[in-house]
């Protein structure tokens, strides 16, 4: 009997060649796709925040000034140089203080018995109205000038308004700027905010003084308006308390325009249900289109108003898109012939090598480092938030490892192990009394984009590790490359490392460090 002839050894090994280079060419594409996506996130986070940054930095000016002029007024009235019956002295200073100002809509002086001063800057004259309690009422004398001590007309009336009423009439002890919600001006009838402040009347007691800024949204507007550029995107103003939100400019796309209300009332919706992160990028969806958005405080430390940005995701990645598929592509050719290669050298030598390398477990890792101890590289912390002597929460225990992550970032690089008091014992993170293992995290990605910069969370991985039953922050940083601060307050303040210490530079050992470590083609 003929038997078939079994296949030979060649065409077996053929086989087991073409199956498993089509099962390396399925986990590369996998893999390609997964790092495509993964850039593509980073690369939409990054340029939406950076229009955002761009935007916010003409609208932060502009506020700052208006708490400088608010604070070299509060400290006229503390120094008795106001004389809130002498409405020409009054003239001579807040004249030339707004002049010229096309943002400011008004400025108001009152105190806490009902007397007020307001002044208006029309387009060829001055309007005080100076408004007096009288009985249940008051007696407004509104006056025309030419110049500050010339009137050109004037008229009174009867009134029931009484600024101690407004919101803008605000007392605080510790002399800090308030800022209104949204409102509508008295004078005027526009919508707008007011910011004040508040100072004691001089030798008299029980009395004290408030001065306001009128800024109007229309004015708050055009001043988004301003230096937009070929920026597509859409940046808007937000009163998340009122959920009154106002676009600098219509949301246009390949399809003509968009409506700009429900779009960023879907933006604001999900901010607000994913706890109104600051400067994370948020994702939602308008009709077939997916957007990405980005918010921040418009005054730090004060959140009625936020600074906000929407941009199309496709938009944003147009010129990606092609770089990425032809790095891919090439990728995709590169690793194809080097698995063929591969595949042939296993079938030469008739097995798999045993030779690949394993990962180093990050426990294994963190116990590698507390064994090495503190030094230029390694700083140990034993918690994020809470001083343990105290046993209170105090932000000079954030800034004391920011500190050592500024350093790392402006050296070498380096490790931090919040956790780890300085003999290298493993003490965990319960002292600090966060709810969850995402709540601290969480909270250490805020600190880092507010103190530090959200530009900079490229150049810092942290990780949550558990060991001995205990919780252990690795925070592993790269170096910048470029300068990085840390924000304390209104203060920058620059740190290096120097052995197993974080050191603060002045501004002239600063620029002398940065020229001593920045190669000579980057200086050019």
């Amino acid at each position: 009997m003929h038997l078939p002839t079994p296949p030979t050894r060649k065409k077996s090994l053929f086989m087991s060649l073409a199956l498993s280079l089509a099962g390396f060419l399925l986990i590369l594409f996998c893999l390609n796709l997964y790092q495509y996506l993964r850039v593509k996130s980073d690369v939409a986070s990054s340029m939406l925040q950076e229009i955002n940054s761009n935007e916010l930095g003409g609208l932060r000016s502009f506020f700052s000034a208006i708490e400088e002029k608010l604070t070299i007024v509060r400290d006229w009235g503390k120094n008795g140089v106001l004389d809130s019956r002498d409405t020409i002295s009054l003239n001579k200073k807040f004249f030339p203080f707004i002049n010229k100002q096309k943002r400011i809509s008004g400025v108001l002086l009152a105190d806490n018995s009902g007397w007020e001063y307001f002044l208006l800057h029309k387009d060829d004259h001055w309007l005080t109205r100076i408004t007096q309690p009288e009985g249940r009422g008051a007696m407004a004398v509104y006056t025309t000038w030419k110049q500050p001590e010339k009137s050109l007309a004037g008229h009174e009336k009867s009134t029931r308004y009484d600024p101690r009423k407004r919101p803008w009439f605000h007392h605080t002890r510790d002399g800090k700027i308030f800022w209104t919600s949204l409102y509508s001006f008295k004078e005027t009838g526009k919508k707008g905010i007011t910011a004040s402040v508040s100072w004691d009347r001089p030798a008299k007691k029980n009395s004290f003084y408030v001065f306001g800024i009128d800024i109007s949204l229309e004015q708050i507007q055009q001043l988004m308006h301003h230096d937009q550029g070929n920026n597509r995107g859409i940046i808007f103003l937000v009163n998340a308390a009122e959920n009154s939100i106002l676009p600098a400019n219509e949301a246009v796309g390949k399809e003509g325009a968009i409506e700009t209300d429900k779009l960023l009332a879907a933006l604001v919706n999900t901010w607000k249900e994913a706890g109104r992160p600051v400067l994370e990028t948020i994702r939602f969806s308008s009709g077939s289109h997916q957007w990405l958005g980005s918010l921040q405080p418009l005054v730090q430390g004060r959140s009625i108003f936020w600074i906000g940005v929407a941009a199309p995701e496709k938009e944003l990645l147009t010129n990606l898109h092609n770089t990425l598929f032809r790095i891919d592509l090439t990728d995709f050719l590169v690793a194809t012939a080097g698995g063929v290669l591969l595949l042939f050298m296993i079938w030469k030598n008739g097995g798999f090598g045993q030779g690949e390398q394993m990962e180093i477990d990050p426990v294994v890792r963190l116990h590698g480092l507390i064994n090495q101890g503190e030094g230029a590289a390694v700083e140990f912390k034993s918690t994020v938030r809470t001083n343990l002597k105290s046993g209170k929460r105090g932000k000079e225990i954030e800034f004391a490892w920011l500190k050592s992550v500024v350093a790392f970032m402006n050296s070498k690089g380096g490790t931090l192990l919040i956790g780890v008091d300085d003999s290298g014992r493993i003490i965990g993170l319960d002292a600090d009394g966060f709810a969850n293992h995402d709540r601290c995290l969480l909270h250490i990605k805020n600190l880092i984009n507010q103190h530090i910069g959200a530009e900079f969370s490229g150049f810092v991985t942290i990780s949550l590790l558990s060991s001995e039953e205990k919780d252990v922050l690795m925070i592993d940083v790269v170096r910048a490359g470029r300068p990085v601060f840390l924000k304390i307050g209104k203060n920058e303040e620059f740190y290096i490392r120097s052995g197993p210490s974080s050191v603060k530079l002045s501004p002239s050992q600063m620029i002398s460090y940065v020229l001593q470590n920045t190669p000579a083609r980057n200086r050019a």
